[in-house]
């Protein structure tokens, strides 16, 4: 008798942790989706980073560092429409290096497009970057250059 009120203890023990197991499960959803459907939603849930020198995520960069080395830098960034088809930022780029061309510091427009999902990160980010000062270094030219996008 006793082995019959163990089996039946633990037999609702059991059935408790089910039915709680159930409950904490998300329900299923009801509506098929297509693939293609399911990969573009899945594209626009991800979040969207820009990848520094060093391979790090940044979401809406304040600063980005030219180089490795006291060289030039774009700072105080402000974004518009990050995470869309083409975001761009105004911000400053600071030349404050002993080799850097005057000068010193000049108003900057970044502009990234073409965002492409990097799978192995679980985000997305953009492929193509240009950057435009708003006066030239030396001479009439306008200053513009890219800097490197996509996956790492």
């Amino acid at each position: 008798m006793t082995t019959t009120r163990a089996l039946r203890g633990r037999l609702l023990a059991s059935l408790v942790a089910v039915a709680l197991l159930l409950l904490a499960a998300p329900a299923p959803s009801s509506a098929h989706v297509a693939p293609a459907t399911a990969a573009s939603d899945e594209a626009d849930t991800l979040k969207t980073v820009y990848f520094d020198m060093f391979a790090q995520q940044r979401v809406k960069p304040r600063r980005i560092f030219l180089s490795a080395n006291a060289g030039q830098y774009l700072k105080r960034l402000r974004w518009s429409d990050w995470g869309s088809a083409t975001t761009t930022a105004a911000g400053t780029f600071v030349s404050d290096c002993a080799s850097c061309p005057p000068p010193e510091k000049r108003g900057a427009e970044v502009r990234m497009k073409r965002l492409r999902s990097c799978t192995k990160k679980g985000v997305q980010t953009y492929r193509k970057i240009v950057v435009t000062l708003s006066e030239p270094s030396e001479g009439n030219d306008v200053v513009r250059f890219t800097l490197p996008g996509g996956c790492p």
